[in-house]
């Protein structure tokens, strides 16, 4: 027997993307269901730091619901302030466990109503229309009826079983952006650590070694820094190849260290030719990278300084894949409307977040900077279907754009639009293609998002504080490198 439950929209994953998109959608009058096939909300938000609220120019572009969930994370002690960054723009390191609780806190507030343990297996269509999924859970099938989905999967899942068009990987070869399982050490000595980051040779921050004055500002602020980004420490993972401790297809040091006096965060375990659609390919991932981390912990007790008496606190309950299936939409995203800060007349949401590809065939990873960029409605709806929007990073978008608009706060933010779109197309009885635009925006503004219409001016004050990349830097190497090249390294 079949169970049949009547919803008005539907939100289909919970993690930074569609828990937004449920949150406000039920905030804007709509009877919102939330389906989550983990036992929490949040997704990989609830695994890692948020990184990208502003841009280069130090300016907060991700601010509404996002921005909420921020402050009251702040103010129980379950994330750090602000923390700015030249490359990354901002960081904000959060209590995992703080935000798993707050996220279930707030959709009881809204009035969602969460499914979670609830593994979606087909999705309805009736003609050109999407009109919910089947989940199966501890209470058997259950068929799930909405009148306006939206898919926050992160891979697509209801789009492509509905037979919607999507598109997977870089145009070249299909390869997506290499995964990672997050771990946290603990029992890190932060003065040691920090005094490791001030010694030039071991160059813990790649992109910011090559400009003296940037260097000198990052060394002046870091004892203060509540967070701490890395990405390089090359000499000293070279040193550890050369003596045969470390055998990954990774040759820099990725992670945050936390606000946590004695916990770091690492962003380094990775697989190639991963195929995140494939129940195969992601056993197969889990298993070479659980693989990785007691060699990448002894490189760190070896080799890092800070780290001698640490020891592996927590592993994430799910792999980062930074790439799946991007379902495609009325507009598609491409890295050029990102490096030229396009502004869009349907805009809903923005970011500023740098192109940052994990190279799909490599080691470290492809930056390109961006200008503020504004992302579309049209980006959020479907394409040649009725009542199916997305948000996350299975948004309409290209191989190269996703590489910005998949971080955290900037799915946030496409939540927040997509679920209060969805709620006032419904208020107005019509599609979201119908909607009124104006209303949408002004609604959205109104409730505290960030589109351009109240951007600040650059922060003059933070800039000559921390300093600012130039918006065209060299490119880096790494791809089909030797590290990335083993047998080891690759899903076949």
């Amino acid at each position: 027997m079949i169970l049949t439950y009547k919803t008005q929209v539907l939100v289909v994953g919970s993690g930074a993307a569609g828990l937004c998109a449920a949150l406000a959608a039920a905030r804007n009058g709509a009877k919102t269901t939330l389906i989550e096939y983990q036992g929490f909300l949040g997704g990989i938000s609830a695994t890692l730091p948020w990184l990208g609220f502003h841009d280069r120019d130090y300016r907060l572009l991700v601010k509404g619901l996002p921005l909420e969930i921020v402050r009251r994370l702040q103010a129980v002690k379950g994330a750090s302030d602000f923390v700015f960054d030249p490359k990354c723009g901002s960081t904000v390191s959060i209590d995992t466990h703080a935000w798993k609780i707050q996220a279930i806190e707030m959709c009881e507030e809204a009035g969602v109503h969460v499914m979670l343990q609830s593994q979606v297996v087909d999705t309805l269509r009736e003609g050109d229309r999407i009109v919910g999924v089947i989940v199966e859970n501890k209470s058997g099938r259950v068929e799930v009826r909405a009148d306006i989905t939206i898919d926050c999967t992160g891979d697509g899942d209801v789009a492509a079983r509905g037979g919607v068009d999507w598109e997977k990987g870089r145009t070249a070869d299909g390869l997506v952006q290499a995964p990672t399982l997050v771990f946290r050490l603990g029992g890190v000595d932060r003065p040691a650590f920090i005094a490791g980051c001030k010694d030039p040779a071991n160059n813990y921050r790649e992109w910011i070694r090559p400009y003296p004055d940037l260097w000198e500002k990052m060394v002046k602020r870091i004892d203060s820094m509540d967070a701490i980004i890395c990405g390089g420490f090359a000499p000293l993972m070279e040193k550890a190849r050369a003596a045969g401790d470390l055998d990954i297809p990774q040759t820099r040091v990725v992670g945050v260290k936390t606000h946590r006096p004695d916990e770091y965060l690492v962003v380094m375990t990775r697989v190639l030719g991963l195929d995140p659609t494939d129940a195969g390919s992601l056993s197969l991932a889990y298993s070479r990278i659980y693989r990785q981390i007691p060699q990448i912990v002894n490189f760190f007790q070896k080799y890092v300084p800070g780290f001698a008496g640490a020891s592996l606190r927590e592993i994430a309950p799910m792999l980062g894949v930074r790439e799946s299936r991007r379902i495609m939409g009325d507009y598609v995203i491409t890295a050029e409307d990102l490096i030229d800060g396009r502004v869009f007349e349907d805009a809903v949401c923005m970011g500023g977040y740098h192109i940052d590809i994990h190279r799909p065939a490599g080691t470290w990873v492809d930056s390109r900077n961006v200008q503020a960029y504004t992302i579309p409605l049209r980006s959020l709806i479907a394409r040649d279907v009725d009542s199916l929007l997305m948000a996350g990073k299975c948004l309409s978008a290209t191989h190269e754009a996703v590489a910005s608009t998949r971080v955290v706060p900037i799915c946030m933010g496409q939540g927040q639009a997509a679920g209060t779109a969805a709620a006032l197309a419904l208020a107005q009885g019509v599609s979201v293609r119908e909607a009124s635009l104006s209303t949408i925006q002004d609604t959205l503004v109104a409730q505290g998002a960030e589109m351009g219409r109240t951007l600040e001016e650059p922060n003059w004050k933070v800039i000559e504080e921390v300093g600012q990349l130039p918006l065209v830097e060299e490119e880096s190497t790494g791809d089909r490198d030797m590290a990335s090249s083993t047998q080891l390294a690759w899903i076949r």
